[in-house]
């Protein structure tokens, strides 16, 4: 199983990971659609991707009163039915990464690793002179890494 891991010092900020992922999902560039969110950490002056890390034991899935979470076990994805989702937030509430989103509607918007091809992380460059977030950053040092569960 694999899982998205997140290389610390690498990113640069630029938020063509939010970008891609949001016109993936709604077909639009708009970072408040994103399932991955970038941060800057003023402390450490540094910019820092947030994103699901599919825990092995979700306290998302764990409090939530609809069971519209739930780890699937053949893929090791914490995946949300929208259909299930009560609006509660205490998903958002409870995961200790502050990885899931709430869209400017109200909606949950929680990473799902995009079926196994992560769009953030093929889009993930931290080359300044990669400006077009339509350039897929296929060799070299990303923020955004794709890896084996307990690598």
């Amino acid at each position: 199983m694999k899982t998205l891991s997140v290389v610390p010092n690498l990113c640069i900020g630029c938020h063509e990971c939010e970008l891609m992922c949001s016109l993936k999902y709604s077909g639009v560039f708009n970072p408040a659609l994103a399932r991955v969110r970038v941060e800057y950490d003023p402390k450490e002056n540094c910019y820092n991707p947030v994103i699901c890390m599919h825990c092995d034991e979700p306290a998302c899935a764990e409090v939530c009163p609809a069971d519209a979470l739930a780890r699937d076990e053949a893929t090791g994805v914490v995946t949300l039915d929208p259909e299930k989702c009560t609006l509660c937030l205490a998903c958002v509430d409870a995961c200790p990464y502050n990885a899931i989103n709430v869209a400017p509607d109200g909606t949950i918007l929680k990473c799902d690793l995009c079926g196994g091809n992560p769009t953030c992380v093929r889009f993930c460059s931290k080359r300044p002179e990669m400006s077009s977030p339509l350039m897929a950053n296929p060799e070299g040092a990303t923020a955004l890494v794709f890896v084996e569960r307990g690598a």
